[in-house]
């Protein structure tokens, strides 16, 4: 596909600023994403350091409260103090247990509750009258998992507080009380407000995709988002299992820290397209930088193109006014630079070739009457000899009247041959058909009844215009080289003519005796053929030959099939050309 010069250099333009713009912008675009990278990781790793710390004091809290309450010696003695017999003594003793407990449950507002569970499974509680209720609870799956551990957080877990039930998660240690030789140990269970850990990751939730809490043990504490795609998750999770600090993928980056006590971890993931949003954002901008850069570039350059491009759209008008043939072309060109120069090189150049034209077709036209007068002067006597010929052969058999109505055919044919100008050139094919059929007559006088002819013609091509004897020798070559030698009874000649695409084609063919085709072709083959009727052939297809190229030039050719005893095929083929 062509391109205008003018639209080749507003392309350029637009595609030099557009690339130069883009690249800019990518690169910009690359380096303050990496930025805001590295600075979102260290932003997110300082927060996870904030939650770390929060998690830290609660987890130094919880653990502090649990220390004072194993080393607190009056509530051991209590604890492990031998059954009484008195109801009542044993119920007041219980009560100071729940008073002390409950001293250590009001220094912290996250702890709920503080159970300690002796070696002969009694409960002792900051709530009074709970017994039954926490002889079950300590039954629940998440103190059995624990009973083997020295001290561990549990998974969440539901708690009954007071009006209802509260999600809380609980710090169990282990222990043997000082003073006492126990061989069984205690255990104390200290129940933390789930929503403790709620509040610390509120704040920063929102800065994560998910953000995860487990235990040293692998237990979940907390997650912020509950309906993380799957992807996400496993992807989460194998980061976990490897255990590194570190990792992302095409959409995600996962952050890890253990800074915390009892092997606590946080695992945080980072969705790449919230991070690069303002990225984005300013890269949008920067597209319509882009787009405004190229407006103004076409909005300064159209002008200076425009002129630019002026004296050279008057220019390829002009050379294509020529390329058809208007030699009376001339350009005015007044731009006072090379254009100008060019442009009156082209004025003098189109009035040399128009000269030169003028003559070159005067000698064309000249030589060309005399290559076409000199095929035809070839033809009419080769026509004749073979005509007067079947005359003296009547004769001197004593057939007179056959005789003079094979004059009468040929005094026709002669008639029709006599033309000037382009009728010695060309001829409907109708007129050529005529000029057959009377040769024809000539020739059944001659050979009675050795041939037929047929035609095989579309009356719609008839008035198609044709190369003027052309098929007639073809047919004269058919009778006498083709089907006389051969031993048939009677020979066929078929003539054909049909358009196939964009090409008429003329076809004459006999089932004869056939001949040899030369790879060099008819010209060449005159001069070599030693037989008398090959050698009177090619000087008839040579001389078709010359003249299709000689008025049609490489659109026309002749094409020749034939095999010794196989019969000719002599195909003409000449350009379609839409007739008035």
């Amino acid at each position: 596909m062509r391109m205008r010069i003018r639209t080749k250099i507003i392309a350029s333009t637009v595609l030099v600023v557009s690339i130069s713009l883009i690249l800019s912008g990518f690169f910009i675009y690359d380096y303050a994403k990496d930025i805001i990278r590295e600075q979102s990781i260290k932003d997110s790793r300082t927060k996870l350091a904030q939650i770390s710390f929060q998690l830290n004091k609660i987890q130094e809290q919880v653990v502090k409260t649990a220390e004072y309450i194993v080393s607190d010696e009056e509530i051991t003695a209590l604890i492990n103090a031998p059954a009484s017999e008195d109801i009542e003594v044993n119920y007041f003793r219980k009560q100071a247990v729940q008073e002390k407990l409950g001293r250590f449950v009001a220094l912290s507002n996250f702890i709920l509750n503080v159970v300690i569970v002796t070696p002969k499974e009694e409960t002792y509680s900051n709530y009074s009258g709970y017994e039954d209720y926490f002889s079950e609870y300590l039954k629940q799956d998440w103190f059995v998992k624990m009973k083997n551990s020295r001290a561990a957080y549990s998974e969440p877990h539901p708690f009954f507080f007071i009006s209802g039930n509260r999600q809380v998660f609980s710090y169990v240690l282990k222990y043997r009380p000082l003073g006492q030789e126990l061989d069984a140990e205690s255990y104390l269970v200290i129940d933390i407000a789930y929503s403790e850990l709620a509040n610390v990751f509120l704040q920063s939730a929102q800065d994560f995709e998910q953000i995860e809490l487990f235990t040293g043990s692998g237990a979940l504490l907390l997650e912020a988002n509950d309906k993380l795609p799957e992807a996400d998750r496993s992807f989460m999770t194998s980061v976990l299992q490897s255990g590194e600090p570190f990792a992302e993928d095409a959409r995600t980056i996962v952050l890890m820290d253990d800074a915390m006590n009892q092997g606590w971890k946080q695992a945080a993931l980072l969705s790449k397209s919230k991070l690069f949003m303002k990225i984005n954002r300013v890269f949008f901008f920067y597209i319509i930088i882009i787009v405004t850069a190229i407006i103004v570039t076409l909005v300064v350059m159209l002008p200076i193109i425009v002129n630019l491009m002026k004296p050279l759209i008057r220019l390829t008008n002009a050379m294509k006014r020529v390329a058809v043939g208007d030699l009376g072309t001339s350009v005015h060109i007044r731009s006072g630079d090379e254009l100008e120069i060019i442009g009156t090189g082209f004025n003098r150049m189109v009035r040399d070739l128009k000269g030169l034209m003028d003559t070159a077709v005067q000698n064309e036209t000249v030589k060309r009457q005399m290559q076409i007068d000199l095929l035809m002067a070839q033809i009419n006597p080769h026509f004749l000899y073979n005509s007067l010929n079947t005359v003296i052969y009547l004769s001197h058999a004593n057939r007179g009247t056959e005789a003079a109505e094979v004059t009468q055919a040929l005094i026709s044919i002669l008639q029709n041959t006599i033309k000037t100008g382009e009728g010695a050139v060309r001829a409907p094919l109708s007129e050529e058909k005529r000029i057959i059929d009377k040769y024809t007559v000539i020739q059944q006088t001659r050979y009675p009844g050795q041939f037929r002819l047929i035609w095989e013609i579309d009356e719609a091509l008839l008035d198609r215009s044709v190369p003027r004897m052309a098929l007639q020798p073809l047919v004269e070559n058919a009778i006498v080289h083709g089907i006389i030698p051969s031993d048939l009874e009677e020979g066929t000649i078929i003539v054909r003519a049909y358009r196939d695409g964009e090409q008429l084609v003329l076809e004459v063919e006999d089932d004869g005796q056939g001949m040899t085709v030369p790879e060099e072709g008819w010209r060449m083959h005159m001069g070599q053929v030693g037989q008398e009727p090959e050698r009177t052939r090619g000087i008839g297809l040579s001389n078709i030959q010359e003249r299709l190229q000689t008025h049609f030039g490489a659109s026309a050719r002749l094409e020749v099939s034939s095999e010794w005893g196989q019969g000719t095929l002599i195909r003409i083929k000449l350009p379609w050309t839409e007739q008035a």
